[in-house]
């Protein structure tokens, strides 16, 4: 008996001795066998599940091979390098580049181009809060702007996220909304749908908003006392094309 208990000891030992483990920062523990190390640079280790994973170096603590050791709680050097794109929450910037066109069906249309700066904190995956400012130009301002500047100035809070998980996806599907207003003009209101391109915390943008902007404009249909184009407040509506990066 005492003999038997001895071989399954043994049997149970040898078992444990031949798993690896991957320790990570995060104080998870992935239990398996690894299957490609690079120093420095990178660890694969297929879990006992049969799922393979892959960490970055400043992702993991500690590589052990043999029977699971207990590794002491290692607080991180005040210098020691951080790499902020495996986060799940922190600060995110985005510069973004759009044109479109106006889509009056009766009066004169106008075209406009846009350069904007977002930045915010990220709260995960599905919702970013920030603040954006612009500057943009509006082509054949004067046809139906009622202002001799052909600039205005977007300032806007934004909220956007992702409509399904990153991580492992190069591709998703995006939404953003900016409301807010633009110097020169009025208040604005901008929704986006698109997609993001490359990392969770790095990706080109690419996306089709509808832009709604008050102003002033020219009214063809109504003419004032001089017989001229009148002057009223309009809520235009733009289609436009929107590529960025964000990281």
């Amino acid at each position: 008996m005492a003999a038997l208990l001895l071989s399954c000891s043994a049997a149970i030992f040898a078992q444990e001795s031949d798993f690896d483990y991957v320790y990570l920062n995060n104080g998870s523990v992935i239990k398996g066998f690894i299957e490609n190390e690079v120093e420095n640079v990178s660890v694969t280790i297929r879990s006992v599940n049969g799922e393979i994973y892959t960490y970055k170096a400043v992702e993991v603590r500690k590589v052990a091979h043999g029977k699971d050791p207990k590794v002491p709680a290692v607080s991180k050097k005040a210098d020691s390098y951080s790499d902020y794109t495996t986060y799940t929450r922190g600060f995110w910037f985005a510069v973004e580049l759009q044109g479109g066109y106006s889509a009056r069906l009766v009066n004169k249309n106008i075209g406009m181009a846009e350069l904007d700066v977002v930045g915010g904190y990220r709260f995960n995956d599905y919702l970013k809060l920030g603040i954006g400012i612009g500057a943009r130009y509006y082509i054949n301002s004067k046809d139906v702007r009622d202002q001799d500047v052909q600039w205005g100035f977007p300032i806007y809070a934004n909220v956007r996220g992702n409509f399904m998980p990153s991580q492992y996806r190069t591709v998703v599907p995006y939404y953003s909304f900016d409301l807010g207003g633009s110097i020169r003009d009025g208040v604005m209101v901008r929704p986006t749908i698109g997609i993001r391109i490359g990392e969770p915390r790095q990706a080109f943008l690419v996306g089709l908003s509808y832009l709604g902007q008050a102003m002033k404009a020219y009214d063809h249909g109504k003419p004032d006392k001089d017989g001229k184009d009148g002057k009223t407040d309009k809520f235009l509506s733009f289609v436009t094309l929107k590529i960025g990066y964000e990281f």
